[in-house]
């Protein structure tokens, strides 16, 4: 799925762990390294290129291509290094969020036939109350689902699922665990995986067949492209999931296995495919006629800007692809799964563009600067405003109410930004940063301090009393062992009980992370999180009874028992702030 630069990838540990959810962006905020210049023939360029990288390469396969064919294709590395089993035209490699570009081709197919209307209230073509969470008169349409503007928070549940785990409809994936809508339509730009799920339950919705049928009809059968797998479970050609489960993905050259996850929401990033079937999809792009529509004017249409950066006339999406920073007037998709990385470029002005996949994870080299061998650098001009912008940002992508609420605590610079600071403005009343795929705004000083004394605060006070209690019981076994009487713990009972609860809370918590990162369906650990809540409200009641009503014996505490009196009500006082006030359960 789309991957951003690592500024954008501060979120905390446990979004961190979430690393499927995050999308792929070739550009970056790093201060820019000068580059090798590259001589010959494109071949030779791509050859040269491959060949400085390699030592930190897995396998990687890519081809160019304009309207009259391919320019060049090639097969490089191994789908399996330890048993140097080598890429090639066999090999299936996952799509990740370019797998979207298939949801978009279907909509504007289904516009092309006058069934659906870009500009209309979506709740016209989902049943009543399918997105009951909306505020009243917040009309999301198709177009605000395509620019990823229809203000949907970020999702993590059942996002992805472990192999053999039941496969729910779409529909009911969707209504799993949706996310609240925490920004007004068209307004704010965050990636939303959701949010091209639903659409392509629309796509269901119109047409009368699943989304996988669909696609399979309109898409993969027209170009012939006989080896891709759209399923969840790559069930629809079983030939591909028999290929992806013999292909071994890596991180760096770390072997990862199979690294294959069941993609719940599967229109958002499940297709997997051979590289020939990749570029038949992505050639189509280039050709006089695309033989995806039946007119040439509805592909015209679909790639016209339909999203601007700020106040400008640059356009940043077209219809569900976005604008990419290579040459001049790229568009496409990158994509990342748990062990795979692509891409889909092209210049629809020159009919000219590029595919490349490969079995790593995150990887950065061949589905971003190797691009520029292409399409030469960016011809984007990066306008910094007139004064730089003060204050802090917070990425449009997070989460602000619900589960994974700590996930949404992350507070930038406008200096973390660097080249990428495209535009500044305050478009629709809101202060922000536009760059690719997800937006920046600034918040005050009063919005950002509760969020962080919430968050720090709390693991504060979990890290001291979690450390307290291996001290207090070395204490007890040292008195054990001198057959000394035995020292009361700070805050005697009280503290003991405290303490006991406070573990009692961390263990639920390491149990709900190990879940969450051994992709367990959410129905069998959002218990967890009420369940923290109330041991959190139990230990701020014993708390306050400490501190109130035996605050006759304040003083014959130690300081240890005093500070460590304090800090139990502080941790629970935060877990319920955490957990109640902040909703994440």
């Amino acid at each position: 799925m789309p991957r951003t630069r690592r500024f954008q990838n501060r979120i905390r540990a446990l979004a961190l762990l979430l690393l499927l959810a995050l999308p792929l962006c070739a550009c970056g905020g790093e201060a820019p390294q000068e580059k090798r210049r590259y001589e010959g023939s494109l071949e030779e360029k791509i050859r040269a290129y491959y060949a400085d990288h390699e030592s930190t390469a897995a396998g990687m396969q890519m081809a160019v291509f304009d309207r009259q064919g391919v320019l060049f294709q090639g097969y490089f590395g191994y789908a399996d290094r330890e048993k140097q089993i080598p890429m090639d035209e066999s090999t299936v490699i996952d799509w990740g969020s370019s797998t979207k570009l298939l949801v978009w081709v279907s909509v504007m197919q289904l516009w092309e036939q006058g069934k659906l209307d870009l500009q209309a209230d979506i709740r016209e073509y989902l049943p009543e109350g399918f997105l009951a969470g909306l505020g009243d008169g917040q009309a999301v349409r198709m177009l605000d689902l395509m620019h990823h503007r229809a203000g949907f928070q970020e999702y993590y549940t059942d996002l992805f699922l472990q192999p053999g785990e039941e496969i729910l409809s779409l529909e009911q994936a969707l209504l799993q665990d949706p996310p609240p809508q925490i920004f007004a339509p068209d307004t704010i730009t965050a990636y939303s995986n959701w949010g091209v799920a639903l659409a392509g339950y629309i796509v269901e919705r119109v047409s009368g067949l699943s989304f996988c049928d669909y696609v399979h009809q309109n898409i993969f059968a027209p170009l012939g492209m006989e080896n891709s797998a759209l399923a969840p479970d790559l069930s629809d050609n079983p030939s591909v999931r028999q290929r992806r489960d013999s292909l071994v993905c890596y991180d760096g050259t770390k072997p990862l296995g199979s690294a294959f996850y069941v993609i719940q929401l599967y229109p958002a990033g499940s297709c997997v495919s051979t590289l020939d079937d990749y570029l038949a999809f992505a050639a189509s792009f280039v050709q006089d006629r695309c033989p995806l529509f039946a007119s040439q004017d509805t592909f015209d249409e679909m790639m016209t800007a339909s999203s601007c950066f700020g106040e400008t006339s640059v356009g940043k999406n077209a219809h569900g692809f976005w604008a990419l920073p290579y040459g001049e007037n790229t568009w496409g998709h990158g994509g990342n799964t748990a062990g795979c990385s692509s891409y889909i470029l092209f210049v629809p002005q020159r009919q000219l563009g590029a595919v490349v996949m490969t079995n790593q994870a995150g990887e950065e080299h061949f589905n971003g600067d190797m691009m520029e061998l292409v399409f030469g650098q960016s011809a984007w001009d990066y306008p910094a405003p007139a004064q730089q912008p003060k204050g802090m940002l917070h990425p449009a992508r997070t989460v602000l109410r619900g589960h994974f609420r700590v996930a949404g605590e992350s507070f930038l610079s406008p200096d973390s930004f660097e080249e990428l600071l495209w535009t500044y403005n305050e478009k629709d009343g809101i202060a922000k940063i536009e760059g690719p795929y997800t937006d920046y705004y600034f918040v005050s000083v009063g919005e950002m301090l509760p969020s962080l004394i919430a968050v720090y605060g709390w693991i504060a006070a979990l890290l001291f009393s979690l450390l307290s209690l291996p001290i207090l019981l070395l204490r007890k076994l040292l008195a054990l062992v001198k057959k000394k009487p035995e020292r009361r713990l700070p805050g005697g009972r009280w503290s003991s009980v405290a303490a006991l609860l406070q573990l009692l809370i961390a263990l639920v918590l390491l149990l709900l992370v190990a879940m969450i990162t051994a992709w367990c369906r959410a129905e069998q650990y959002l218990w967890l999180f009420p369940t923290a809540a109330a041991l959190g409200a139990l230990l701020a009641a014993l708390a306050v009874y400490g501190a109130v009503w035996t605050r006759k014996n304040w003083r014959a505490l130690s300081r240890g028992g005093r500070i460590y009196r304090v800090a139990a009500l502080a941790f629970a006082a935060l877990t319920v702030y955490a957990m109640v006030y902040e909703q994440i359960w």
